[in-house]
């Protein structure tokens, strides 16, 4: 040993997995496009929460993009049969997703991020969406806008199609026209959905965006078209950042974490991984357990006081503070 120090030797992780020992690693494949990647604050947090955990644990993360499921599942295939990774996080979840009973056949520890009800006998993480959907538009409904709008992301999504879902019931449950309007995650997509919706005969005298990038984006467009923000039309989002904290006027947006978010994922997983060992690696030791993290909505600028009183048809009923909690209806 005193020998081994001296010479500043390290066990070979390639080594140990030949010999059934953990390999400390974890593993996360990516199908999204690169610029949308490079762009989007909320998954940059995420990851850097994972890599706190994991780095406190002495666990890496391997990150690799491909460009289709069929080859993240091979991906999965091929770390299990090399021994590359210990477990992986499995993000971007569809309603009839592939990669979930193709692990449950792999057998190698996973975490889904994203459900519910979706993730198969998978242990699961996810954000309540249908109840941050429901805090947005009660919040503009009390105000009182009569027309809403929702610029939603990629539709493959699993979390896309159950706000969109839940968009139109509580609009329906609420009396209030919803409109939805597709623009695909990236700020491209949102200045044309935005720049569409104002166009119309009938414009929404507020907009909802599925993430922080495709909010600001939205603002940038109504702002250069002369549009007053909120007193012709309110914005809100359902992802917060030091961005959306900072615009003039600062914006309404479902305060979470993104980087307790992947907190929370990576201690899981490795709670996952520890399950899977005494139980002998078998894939039904993971379990199916979601958890979920209940959303609250930050009141800001964007969306009141003055949106209220530029809402078309719309009866002023109280103005918020600049900024409140609102964490259950």
């Amino acid at each position: 040993m005193a020998i081994a120090r001296e010479l500043q030797w390290e066990p070979s992780p390639a080594a140990r997995a030949l010999a059934g020992a953990p390999v400390q690693t974890i593993g996360m494949v990516l199908t999204r496009p690169a610029e949308v990647l490079g762009t989007e604050a909320f998954f940059g947090a995420f990851v850097a929460g994972l890599q706190e955990v994991l780095s406190r644990r002495d666990y890496s993360l391997q990150m690799q993009t491909v460009e289709t499921s069929d080859a993240e599942i091979e991906t999965f295939r091929r770390w299990f049969a090399q021994r590359r990774v210990d477990g992986v996080v499995v993000v971007d979840l569809r309603e009839h997703d592939p990669r979930i009973p193709a692990l449950e056949e792999i057998g190698l520890p996973a975490l889904v991020v994203g459900g519910p009800g979706h993730h198969g006998s998978l242990p699961s993480v996810y954000v309540d969406d249908a109840h941050a959907t429901e805090l947005l538009v009660d919040h503009l409904a009390q105000l009182g806008h009569r027309r809403l709008a929702r610029v939603a992301g990629n539709e493959d999504f699993l979390h896309t199609l159950l706000r969109d879902r839940a968009f139109e019931q509580r609009c329906a449950d609420l009396g209030i026209e919803g409109i939805l309007q597709d623009a695909g995650y990236g700020s491209r997509g949102a200045e044309i959905a935005t720049a569409e919706l104002m166009a119309r005969s009938a414009p929404p005298s507020a907009i909802i965006f599925d993430s922080a990038e495709m909010v600001l984006a939205g603002a940038h467009v109504l702002q250069e078209s002369g549009s007053r923000i909120p007193v012709d039309v309110a914005v809100a989002s359902y992802e917060d950042s030091a961005l959306t904290r900072t615009h003039r006027p600062p914006i309404t947006a479902i305060g979470r974490s993104a980087i307790e978010y992947g907190r929370v994922a990576a201690s899981r997983l490795l709670e996952v991984i520890e399950e899977s060992r005494s139980g002998g690696g078998t894939a039904p030791a993971q379990g199916s357990e979601a958890r979920a993290t209940v959303p609250a909505l930050m009141v800001r600028e964007s969306t009141g006081p003055d949106g209220a009183r530029g809402a078309a048809a719309a009866e002023t009923q109280g103005a918020p503070p600049a900024e409140k909690s609102a964490s259950s209806k």
